[in-house]
């Protein structure tokens, strides 16, 4: 009886030693596969921030494609805000994330949704206005006034301003030339001074009667190159 409960002990450890030892089951290669494709970039999409201040040519890139390591896209303005992201995509469609900051997530999910198309729409049409080269300024403000009043951009437009638009974005302009910052941009706009190349064609005595514009930084605007 003893020796009998002995050798069933000894079967019943075996067994457990056999259980414990045993190697966990291999993925197959299909399964393999189909995980490393999934951890692969197949394309980067450009997805253009949705901004006044966005330039035109960044909005026009929004939504292409590249299937090689873009190059760097992302311009960092004055504003310290950049104009886009390059979002890498999966085989199976979707965004990796793993491959983005947080900021860049955060970003990339306030600019999406069911209005984005819309409000490219309405930021593609008003940077052509902002930017034209033959507009005068006070065209170009009548201009703007009535495309965010169209009834198909005014709850979008609202979304998108700031207090002081469409002022706001022309000023940010102004911060283009070196040495003007937002509080100097402010007085040139006050001043009738709306644009980079108006402050560059502006009289000395014009632009030295602005406080904290004298006769050094008079000249550093004037060596400057305004689109």
């Amino acid at each position: 009886m003893i020796w009998q409960r002995l050798r069933s002990f000894l079967s019943s450890s075996r067994a457990s030693a056999a259980t414990v030892a045993e190697p966990a089951a291999q993925p197959t290669p299909a399964e393999v596969s189909t995980a490393s494709e999934l951890q692969t970039i197949a394309f980067w999409r450009y997805h253009a921030r949705l901004s006044f201040h966005t330039p035109l040519a960044y909005l026009k890139r929004d939504g292409q494609q590249r299937t090689q390591n873009p190059p760097d896209l992302q311009p960092i303005q004055r504003t310290g805000k950049g104009c886009g992201e390059w979002i890498p995509y999966r085989p199976d469609g979707f965004v990796a994330l793993a491959e983005l900051s947080q900021v860049q997530i955060d970003s990339w999910m306030a600019d999406s949704g069911v209005e984005r198309e819309q409000k490219l729409r309405l930021l593609i049409r008003f940077r052509e206005i902002f930017e034209s080269k033959v507009l005068h300024v006070d065209q170009k403000l009548m201009q703007i006034y009535a495309l965010v009043d169209q009834e198909a951009f005014r709850s979008l437009a609202s979304s998108l301003k700031g207090e002081s638009f469409p002022d706001e974005v022309f000023i940010a302009e102004l911060t283009t030339l070196r040495g003007i910052g937002l509080q100097k941009a402010q007085l040139l706009w006050n001043a009738g001074l709306r644009t980079p190349a108006m402050v560059q064609a502006a009289e000395d005595a014009e632009l030295q009667s602005i406080r904290g514009i004298g006769p050094k930084l008079i000249a550093q605007i004037r060596s400057q190159e305004v689109a």
